[in-house]
C-alpha cells in the first residue's frame, strides 16, 4: 500500500437526487402495471428499461471517478465496473493488482485501523452507493430481459392468430 498523504477526502455528492431526478421520471412503475395490447409496448418498455441502463452506467462511472481521487487512490483497492455476459454492468472491488475481487477485498480495506476516520467513512459511503446501484442495474436489467421476453411471446402468439384467421378464411 502506498502511504497515505495528508489529504482530505473530497466530499462524496454523486447519488444526491438531483443524480437521480431524471431517472425518477422515466422510471414510472405507471408504464409496467397496466395491460399490454401488444408486442409495440413491451418493445417500449424494454427500450426504456434500457435508457435507465445507460443513466445508472453514467452514476455508476461517476463513483468509479471519485474513488479514483486521491486519498483513496493510493490504496490498495479499486473500483471497477464490471460488464456481465448477460449485458449489464456491475460495480466490483479489486485489488490495485486485479488478484482478488468482492466484498472481501472492501471489508479487508475499510478494515485497517491505520487510515484516518474519514477514509473509513468515504469507504463506507462508496460501498453503500455501489449496493444501491447495483440493485438498480439488477432489477433494471431483470424488467428489460422480461419485457423482451415477454415481446418476442407476444408477436409468437400474433403470428398464431393470424395464420389461424387466414386458415379458417382460406376453408370456408
Amino acid at each position: 500500500m502506498k502511504p497515505m498523504i495528508a489529504t482530505q477526502p473530497m466530499p462524496i455528492e454523486t447519488l444526491t437526487p438531483d443524480a437521480y431526478r431524471q431517472l425518477e421520471h422515466a422510471a414510472s412503475l405507471k408504464g409496467l402495471l397496466k395491460p399490454f395490447k401488444g408486442k409495440g409496448e413491451l418493445e417500449h418498455l424494454a427500450q426504456v428499461a434500457r435508457e435507465i441502463e445507460a443513466q445508472l452506467c453514467q452514476l455508476m462511472e461517476a463513483v468509479v471517478q471519485q474513488v479514483e481521487q486521491p486519498p483513496y487512490s493510493l490504496l490498495d483497492i479499486r473500483l471497477v465496473l464490471q460488464n456481465t455476459s448477460a449485458g449489464s454492468t456491475f460495480l466490483r472491488w479489486r485489488t490495485r493488482d486485479f488478484a482478488r475481487m468482492g466484498v472481501a477485498v472492501w471489508e479487508r480495506q475499510v478494515s485497517n485501523k491505520v487510515l484516518p476516520l474519514a477514509v473509513h467513512e468515504g469507504l463506507h459511503r462508496f460501498e453503500c452507493n455501489r449496493i444501491a446501484l447495483n440493485l438498480q442495474m439488477s432489477v433494471v436489467h431483470s424488467l428489460y430481459r422480461q419485457a423482451t421476453t415477454c415481446a418476442i411471446k407476444m408477436a409468437s402468439a400474433e403470428r398464431l392468430l393470424r395464420q389461424l384467421s387466414t386458415a379458417v378464411e382460406v376453408s370456408r
